[in-house]
């Protein structure tokens, strides 16, 4: 039944959306996921809270269009090529993971009193983390490309194929098949597997050609309608045969996340996105039992909390059971050890189909948000802890590692050492090789010291900021070091470390922008590189060329500013 529209009804939208922006606002200084401030929204304006929405069903139309969104975004995160690249992790570990954890989770979902069939969809929708926040912080965090990155990446795809698995099921599941014949589920599954086929052809022969047709004309307006046309299209292809609208529109994902208008069409439709993926997010937090919450809140931030350690342990041991480190399994089953938003359309779909109690979807909901809200901290910290963990309780550790990652003991003298072989790090070291210059590389992430070294490369394995491995790469002795990584936290430590033990040797500190430069020169380096001053310089230099200013001029100008340390920029 859909809501009238009446000037009380907009009210409402806006009111809830204006909460939302303030609370986003609060949520963005704590980095809190955003989209926990709309499902906060949703509670506190819902039926159980301030009751300015009487019933979360007035919100119906638009959060089915949103649930339908959320779907298709995941569908054009998913990356067939990325998949096929990692298919050891995605398919060994993946698997493993999302079976146990199902299994371990259907036991108290069983307890509980639910069907067995509920029971198992549920499970494996909480045995599911969320695509969204993992990769966005670790994207943050410049741990994507680590081996608990990867790690944590591989899984996830692995859950978008199970993702797809549930959205067929629970139609079934809901008893809408009850009466069917074992003859029209055949037959269903026949329509199932050539609807697949049909948006497989699609995807690789006319998708390619009605985009490209569709951006000769170089209207954004009509690669926004084309795009939403597409998404409905194959909705309402997959409705048909009695899947969800849901099922289409992640399948619509998948077939323009391969096209190469990916971004043009994510960032086109972003305000069509937000906006109803907001009004989804308040309609699930309405789902949640303020007076539930008030009364079992220990009980729900508990179980959140045994949620996250109990499905992070899982991950960690199967991780390490499948022949990866300490170091990579245990930050990994850290990062994707929350539960996510697909559990949100899966509880959706679940009480619309009246599969789930309300009180159920209330506790779980609820035991998920806290789970999300945490998962910033763990995947920021993690990897240190583990790594603090293992040198204080398990020495022998230090030799697990491979010949790649031990730093051998070596008189070097007069030669560079770059801290971080990343971009800039090989960038730098280019200039080097044709010049004869000497130079030692450390790196903390395995996966690069091993293509890096088998590129022959002088790259090491170490943290960095220990002295005991700065000194082993012979800091003491060395003509320059480079820190080529801007995180200021890690580059402060180094820097203290370096000048206790070479208080004279020149260090070029990279930074982001001139924020902490104050700060990192009176720690003790030499020189400290801003990246959007240095932009600005190269720009500014080839502007003047082409307004035909002298060379010799800009150069003076280009000199002038480094010597004077950026004072002019600063301003």
């Amino acid at each position: 039944m859909h809501p009238e529209v009446t000037p009380g009804y907009f009210l409402e939208i806006l009111l809830l959306l204006g909460v939302s922006t303030l609370l986003i606002t609060v949520f963005h200084r704590l980095r809190i996921a955003p989209l926990l401030a709309f499902i906060v929204t949703g509670a506190l304006f819902g039926p159980t809270g301030l009751g300015v929405v009487k019933d979360a069903a007035e919100l119906s139309a638009v959060a089915v269009l949103g649930l339908s969104f959320l779907l298709f975004l995941l569908g054009l995160e998913f990356s067939l090529p990325r998949l096929i690249a990692l298919r050891h992790t995605v398919f060994k570990l993946g698997s493993a993971q999302v079976m146990i954890c199902t299994l371990a989770f259907s036991v108290p979902l069983y307890w509980w009193g639910l069907p067995l069939s509920a029971t198992l969809l549920l499970a494996a929708g909480m045995s599911l983390s969320s695509t969204a926040i993992v990769s966005r912080e670790l994207s943050r965090m410049g741990q994507l490309h680590s081996r608990h990155g990867e790690i944590a990446i591989g899984v996830l795809l692995f859950q978008d194929l199970i993702a797809v698995s549930l959205l067929i099921a629970v139609p079934i599941v809901a008893g809408q098949r009850e009466s069917a014949d074992s003859m029209s589920l055949l037959l269903t599954l026949l329509q199932t597997a050539l609807l697949l086929a049909a948006f497989f052809v699609a995807a690789q022969y006319l998708l390619p050609r009605i985009l490209r047709e569709v951006s000769y004309h170089k209207s954004d307006e009509l690669l926004v309608l084309a795009a939403l046309v597409i998404v409905l299209l194959c909705a309402a292809l997959t409705a048909s045969i009695g899947l969800s609208m849901e099922l289409g529109a992640f399948l619509a994902g998948v077939m323009l996340g391969e096209s190469r208008f990916r971004h043009q069409l994510e960032a086109d439709i972003r305000p069509f996105r937000d906006l109803l993926l907001g009004l989804f997010f308040i309609s699930i937090g309405m789902l949640i039992d303020l007076e539930l919450l008030g009364e079992y809140w220990v009980r729900i931030l508990v179980s959140g909390i045994v949620f996250l350690l109990f499905k992070a342990s899982i991950i960690a041991l199967v991780a390490r059971a499948l022949g990866e480190t300490w170091r990579a399994a245990l930050p990994a089953g850290m990062a994707i050890s929350q539960g996510g938003e697909f559990l949100f359309a899966l509880m959706a779909l679940a009480t619309r189909a009246s599969l789930v109690p309300p009180d159920v979807a209330a506790f779980l909901i609820s035991v998920t948000i806290v789970s999300m809200t945490l998962t910033p901290l763990l995947i920021r910290h993690g990897p240190r802890l583990v790594d603090a963990a293992i040198m204080r309780f398990d020495k022998s550790a230090q030799t697990e590692r491979n010949d790649l990652h031990t730093l051998p003991e070596q008189n070097r003298q007069d030669h560079v050492v770059i801290l971080g072989f990343g971009r800039v790090g090989q960038s730098v070291a280019r200039f080097f090789k044709p010049l004869g210059i000497e130079y030692l590389a450390l790196e903390s992430d395995t996966v690069r010291v091993a293509e890096c070294a088998a590129a022959g490369e002088p790259i090491f394995y170490g943290n960095t900021a220990r002295r005991d491995i700065l000194k082993a790469a012979g800091v003491e002795k060395a003509r320059l070091i480079i820190i080529s990584f801007d995180h200021f936290a890690d580059s402060r430590k180094i820097l203290e470390v370096i000048r206790e033990l070479n208080p004279d040797i020149p260090v070029l500190t990279r930074t982001r922008d001139d924020s902490q430069l104050d700060q990192l020169m009176a720690l003790g380096a030499t020189e400290v590189i801003p990246e959007t001053h240095e932009a600005s310089l190269t720009l500014a230099s080839h502007a003047l060329l082409i307004l035909n200013i002298p060379a010799e001029e800009v150069e003076d100008l280009v000199n002038s500013a480094r010597s004077n340390r950026y004072r002019m920029l600063r301003k």
